[in-house]
């Protein structure tokens, strides 16, 4: 059987059929943890649905399309391409996207290579969640179709979400202190919030602060201390209209527990003096980007860290 190439991303299309028994399952690793739509090589609904993936487009949503080739009807990827879904349509219950026009490529297999192709010449190419892929090469007038298996995602990062909070004595107040430490132990993005208000003179004044930790640790599985980026004091944190920066070389640095326990102060990087100090305790917010999923190890590896005897020595 010859095979020729011509891609979405080159599409490919086979001289003879090659539908197979396997051709609605395509095993692959999924390219997002919650594709808003999955479907097989024979256009069946694997994960998600068409609602979904409508629904998102409707919103304006940023979204992202991949596309997994079988070559040879086993049943598994040989080759898998990604794209921004550039011009989304709606059409009966479908949904169909032009994907960026490429210069044409093609894949050596059995080198792990893919070359383009000499002189330039570009494909054009439109997914469906029919899951079927039509291109044509340009100054071409002949359209070539072919199964794909689809998977369909949001590009935009998820949101930011409170997992944990944890009250002034460490108490739990709100969430899983296990997610949050499944989240640091995967090495996700942590963000931390605290803040207060107060009644003064018969009028309530408030402060809100989040900052993202550039140094966090797990202590015995059971807690996790954050140092927060260090910053120019203001000479007030309660008046906007006051909100100016201090002495330039004095510096705000920030240690925040899940134990309620709060370190602040303030450094003259000038002189290396502390000018201030306030310990305090807090009621901290802990927000991750997203939930780990997966199993995640613990950081804690017996003797993981042990003490350079040759630096000692040279030292």
């Amino acid at each position: 059987m010859s095979v020729t190439f011509f891609m979405t991303v080159m599409a490919i299309s086979l001289s003879a059929a090659t539908a197979s028994a396997t051709e609605s399952e395509l095993p692959h690793d999924r390219g997002c943890s919650a594709p808003l739509l999955e479907t097989a090589l024979d256009g069946s609904v694997v994960s998600g649905s068409k609602e979904t993936l409508i629904a998102a487009t409707e919103r304006g949503e940023p979204i992202r399309v991949g596309w997994f080739i079988d070559f040879d009807g086993d049943g598994a990827t040989d080759l898998s391409h990604w794209s921004a879904a550039a011009f989304l349509s709606v059409f009966e219950g479908e949904i169909f996207t032009q994907v960026q026009s490429i210069h044409r490529q093609r894949p050596v297999r059995g080198e792990a290579k893919i070359a383009l192709t000499e002189g330039f010449s570009a494909w054009h190419g439109l997914v469906g969640s029919n899951g079927v892929i039509s291109g044509r090469m340009e100054g071409s007038d002949e359209v070539r179709s072919r199964k794909v298996g689809t998977l369909w995602c949001l590009a935009r990062q998820p949101a930011w979400t409170m997992v944990y909070r944890s009250g002034t004595d460490g108490q739990s107040l709100e969430g899983s202190k296990a997610r949050l430490f499944g989240a640091v132990r995967a090495g996700q993005p942590i963000r931390v919030g605290w803040g207060l208000s107060r009644s003064v003179d018969g009028t309530t004044r408030s402060v809100e602060h989040v900052a993202e930790p550039v140094f966090l640790t797990v202590v015995n599985g059971s807690d996790i201390v954050a140092q927060l980026p260090e910053h120019i004091g203001q000479r007030s944190y309660w008046n906007a209209g006051e909100a100016y920066f201090d002495s330039g070389p004095v510096m705000w640095r920030g240690l925040a527990s899940t134990t309620g326990s709060f370190d602040a102060i303030w450094v003259d990087r000038s002189s290396g003096e502390t000018v201030r100090r306030a310990p305090q305790r807090a009621v901290f917010s802990w927000y991750v980007r997203e939930e780990p999923y997966g199993e995640i190890p613990t950081l804690s590896v017996a003797d993981g860290v042990i003490r350079d005897e040759k630096r000692v020595k040279r030292d």
